[in-house]
């Protein structure tokens, strides 16, 4: 972390950060009320940008590419911290040229997307920077976003081999570029702790809020009071708490672990199957991308499967060929 810190300490100016109201009906995106605070071990903690808008004003001459860089930490299971990374270049700011530049992005791009909240607060760094339209910088953007997506897509040490791997190569590709870039512009960018992130709706605003405050309308978009658009640069945050976890079954050792049992079920094999559940339970209770009451519930019905496989006598020769995929598993209730 540390590039966006670098870039505000030359940044002087009045600029808002803060929470902001929806609109009515906005807030229906999130299925908490805006403002709910996230207590330790009771969801799934997301950030996402919903927004953004670069200036015409600040970006001549040649073109240009606009990108979004966040570094995110959260706490993870073994008390440490957790670094997630993330690069995106929407495609209405690649290769833009400046005479036509303010504009206004929409469309939700996850930065950290359900992670388990096991307190500590969530330290945030992210800022839209307008880097010179120059030879494969559109490509190079491209590559640290894919290395990037695949490096933050589960926390160690479920990730540990692609965070290890991938993360470093990240940061130094990000070093070089913004140490290359020497016109590189911020025109937004936030340094942030939430020491009890709560969820709704946040702003970044390039300029002073107004007497009567900024809100957010349906798809993200920044409006003052009035409904009118704000011009200035901006960035649009929300943070979103989920009980459930969408995509637990894509969990890689979660998800190798399973596999184990199921083999072992659809053979016949008892005692092959009983030391894969007992694994399987070790993986899922202390899983680093599972809140703790989901991994017991999903080992619990993982135990139950095993014991629908074999008959009554407890005894090899029985076993499942049908026995369930682990998206099959229902670990949430229907609602």
């Amino acid at each position: 972390m540390g590039w966006v810190r670098n870039f505000l300490r030359k940044e002087p100016g009045n600029w808002f950060f803060g929470a902001v109201q929806p609109v009515d009906g906005t807030a229906a995106r999130t299925q908490q009320t805006t403002g709910t605070p996230v207590e330790p071990e009771s969801a799934y903690l997301g950030l996402y940008l919903e927004s953004m808008r670069v200036s015409a004003v600040r970006v001549r001459g040649q073109s240009f590419y606009g990108a979004v860089t966040s570094t995110c930490g959260v706490q993870s299971r073994s008390g440490e911290r957790a670094e997630l990374v993330a690069v995106t270049t929407p495609n209405s700011l690649r290769g833009v040229d400046p005479r036509h530049l303010d504009r206004v992005v929409v469309g939700t791009v996850p930065l950290i997307d359900a992670v388990p909240y096991r307190g500590g607060g969530l330290d945030v760094e992210i800022g839209l920077f307008a880097f010179p339209g120059s030879y494969l910088i559109g490509p190079y953007l491209d590559l640290l976003g894919e290395v990037a997506t695949v490096a933050s897509a589960f926390l160690p040490p479920t990730g540990a081999l692609a965070s290890t791997a991938l993360l470093p190569p990240v940061r130094k590709g990000l070093d070089l570029l913004f140490g290359a870039a020497t016109d590189a512009h911020l025109e937004v960018g936030l340094a942030h702790i939430w020491q009890i992130p709560a969820t709704g709706y946040y702003a970044v605003v390039r300029a002073p809020e107004p007497l009567e405050g900024f809100r957010v309308a349906a798809g993200g978009h920044l409006q003052n009071s009035d409904g009118s658009e704000v011009p200035a640069p901006h960035l649009v945050l929300r943070i979103d708490a989920q009980r459930e976890r969408y995509n637990w079954a894509e969990i890689p050792d979660v998800r190798a672990a399973y596999q184990l049992v199921a083999d072992a079920a659809r053979r016949g094999d008892l005692v092959a199957a009983r030391e894969a559940l007992a694994s399987f339970r070790r993986v899922a209770v202390f899983s680093p991308d599972l809140l703790a009451a989901d991994g017991e519930r999903l080992h619990g019905k993982v135990a139950d499967e095993v014991e629908r496989a074999f008959p009554a006598t407890g005894t090899s020769g029985g076993g499942s060929p049908s026995f369930p995929d682990l998206a099959e598993i229902q670990l949430y209730e229907p609602p």
